[in-house]
């Protein structure tokens, strides 16, 4: 299912609203989480969704910054808050498209939080960090971007591994 976006060259969810979806699930299960662990839990979904349904799970870019994968736009709102837990959700623009209808989606961000959910934010740092990872395909280059196609690749071979 394809959720309509007033841009048509603009695919995906605000970053915002992946990040929500993640605290929502940690919140129901009473736990926090810090802004480590959203950006990777909304990279990892991301690449997922690439590889598994072959559309972005959002449109914000992802970058290779020193720790691992960042999206900027998440980044804008916490900056430097290390572990601190993030307690609230993410204000979304109006307009935004909400996950809700997206069935797909919701059970590409389900299965990660099932199977990465419960790890520590460095523990995600370095599994994005592994040889052959986007990030480390990217890290470094002059634009620092990690390309949605570089991340489809290495995810649809994880998921054809598992």
């Amino acid at each position: 299912m394809t959720i309509a976006i007033d841009d048509p060259k603009r695919t995906g969810y605000a970053a915002e609203v992946v990040a929500n979806a993640f605290l929502d699930l940690a919140r129901a299960e009473g736990r926090a989480l810090t802004q480590m662990q959203v950006h990777k839990l909304v990279y990892i979904a991301h690449g997922y969704t690439l590889a598994l349904l072959g559309r972005p799970l959002m449109y914000n870019t992802v970058h290779a910054w020193q720790r691992g994968p960042v999206v900027r736009r998440l980044w804008q709102h916490w900056g430097e808050r290390g572990r601190v837990p993030i307690s609230e959700p993410l204000p979304v623009a109006p307009g935004e498209p909400e996950l809700a209808d997206d069935l797909e989606a919701l059970e590409v961000i389900r299965s990660v939080w099932s199977g990465y959910g419960g790890m520590e934010g460095g523990e995600l740092s370095r599994l994005t960090h592994r040889a052959g990872s986007p990030w480390s395909q990217t890290y470094g280059l002059q634009d620092n971007l990690i390309p949605d196609e570089i991340t489809r690749e290495y995810y649809t071979s994880l998921a054809r591994s598992a």
